[in-house]
């Protein structure tokens, strides 16, 4: 059973991936995982990428940006639902982030605007 950022419980039965990942130390306790299923040959596998400890994860500015990205080009803005201890860090973290990029993206727009302007400005001899 795993927890989701979805806040939802999953049962994910009993790979041979994930046994192997296990057999090299992987998918512990508190580990922060993405789990893809991908088709090879027509069959079913389980690719699964560890992308380290659960509490590293709330300072991984490269995995909380991409993931911000990813879902305000989905236009979801990240909220913060009330949830406690890790998940509620997470979507804090993730919230932050989303809304520092979204200023980001309005300050760049606006710079674009005013360079605009200036360089119509110039151009009319004003």
């Amino acid at each position: 059973m795993l927890e989701g950022t979805d806040v939802k419980v999953h049962l994910i039965r009993h790979t041979p991936e994930m046994e192997d990942a296990r057999r090299r130390g992987g998918l512990r306790t508190n580990s922060f995982i993405q789990l893809r299923k991908l088709f090879v040959d027509g069959r079913p596998v389980l690719e699964v990428n560890e992308m380290g400890d659960s509490e590293s994860i709330l300072k991984n500015r490269s995995h909380l940006e991409g993931t911000a990205q990813q879902l305000i080009k989905r236009g979801i803005i990240p909220t913060e639902d009330g949830w406690g201890g890790w998940l509620g860090r997470y979507q804090a973290a993730l919230r932050e982030c989303a809304l520092r990029l979204e200023q980001e993206r309005e300050q760049s727009e606006l710079t674009r605007r005013r360079e605009r302007q200036r360089d119509r400005d110039r151009s009319h001899g004003r």
